[in-house]
Parts: C-alpha cells; structure tokens; sequence
C-alpha cells in the first residue's frame, strides 16, 4: 500500500532508511523540496549490517507531521519570502553523487538540480581526522560558505518550525545535513547511508501533485535502489 502526503510547507518525519519513497509529479511552477537528515559518520569498519524491515509499519508511529500548532506564522512568512528569494537566486547544479555519476533514484537527471548543506561525509583519512580532533568522517560542506545568503536563509526558515531543527552542531540540533532539490523527480528508493529517521517538505509556487509517496508493505530485505 502507498500513503500519500502533502508536504507544502508542512514537515513530515519519517524513517528514511527502511521504508521507500518517492514524490508524485507536479504540474507546473518551481518545486522545492527540503530533506534533512543526519549522515552516518561512522568509519565503514565500524559500522553494523544495516537494519531490514519485514513487517508492515504502525504509521501512528513511523510516519508523523512535525507538530507546528504553536508556531509563529509571522515570523514563518518572513522566512519564507526570505528562503524563496536566495533560492531564486541561487544557480542549482545536476544531480550527481561523489563518483560524478547521476544518482539512480532521479529518472530525468538534467531536470532534477540540488544543492546540499550543513554536514558532510569528509574524504580525510582516520589519522588526519584524529590530528584534528575528529573521531568521525564529519565535514563542514562547502556550500555553507559558498552560499551564505541561502544558507542562513534555510536555517532562519527550519528553525522557524521548531527552534532546534536544523544547524551543524550536533549537540544542539536535531538535524545537521540537508538537501534541496530543485523539480526533482524521484523513484522509490530508501537513504541507505543515512541514520535515525529524516524530515522532508516542499515550499515554492509549483501546482498539482508534488506529494511524498511512502510504501508501507515493502521490506527492505532486498535492498534494490540505494540513495
């Protein structure tokens, strides 16, 4: 069975890493879709199998909108008009993965863009990590610098929502990475490098469809496509 969700501007948290999904078609417009995540830093020799899921979900549970009753929606305004202007602004690249292949989850990679923030997989070594105090594989990504404008933008709107919700400390917020996709189309897929569940929503002036699709019987026993 596949749930749909409307995420325009509503976040929605679920457990990326075990149960598939996917967004249906917009008709027209700009379509942005917000994705926050945590990454698993972990080296690879550290690391356990990863978990697999063989029974149907209790959606109560695994699948919830952030509660925002008590937001302030003239701040949430600000920040939108905000967000929607350095978005506007910023050139977005194709989807590629490290290797510079297009990821398998985007069926039309030369309309699907993205531009990624907060956290990242760095390529140091254990030992160069260790001389610099790091335990892990964690980086600063570059387009924290880069785009500055967008960045504080993105963190000014999540946090909106929940004070907390996104920044690169990962002692003070809950989510430390993040993607933004621009009129991207993705297949079912689950986010195999990730851990703990994620939080996705959508803003822009795209109309009809556009909504996460969450496929609540298939098991992950075969993991066929991974993020």
């Amino acid at each position: 069975m596949t749930l749909l969700y409307d995420i325009r501007e509503q976040p929605l948290i679920f457990e990326s890493t075990l149960l598939y999904h996917a967004n249906t078609p917009h008709l027209s417009g700009t379509r942005y879709s917000i994705v926050l995540y945590n990454k698993d830093m972990r080296w690879a020799c550290d690391k356990e199998p990863t978990a697999k899921r063989t029974q149907p979900l209790s959606v109560d549970t695994d699948i919830r909108y952030l509660d925002i009753t008590n937001m302030d929606t003239t701040a949430l305004d600000n920040a939108r008009s905000a967000l929607l202007n350095a978005l506007e602004h910023t050139t977005f690249q194709n989807d590629r993965c490290t290797n510079g292949r297009s990821h398998a989850k985007y069926p039309d990679t030369e309309f699907s863009k993205f531009i990624s923030f907060g956290n990242t997989l760095c390529r140091k070594s254990r030992a160069t990590q260790a001389e610099r105090g790091i335990a892990n594989r964690q980086g600063v990504n570059p387009h924290n610098a880069k785009h500055p404008v967008l960045f504080e933008a993105l963190c000014g709107y999540l946090n909106t929502f929940q004070d907390g919700l996104f920044g690169v400390d990962e002692s003070v917020f809950q989510y430390g990475s993040l993607i933004v996709t621009k009129n991207a189309l993705c297949r079912f897929h689950l986010d195999s490098s990730n851990y703990g569940d994620a939080c996705i929503l959508a803003l822009g002036d795209y109309t009809g469809g556009g909504d996460l699709c969450i496929d609540v019987d298939r098991s992950n026993d075969e993991l066929l496509l991974h993020a």
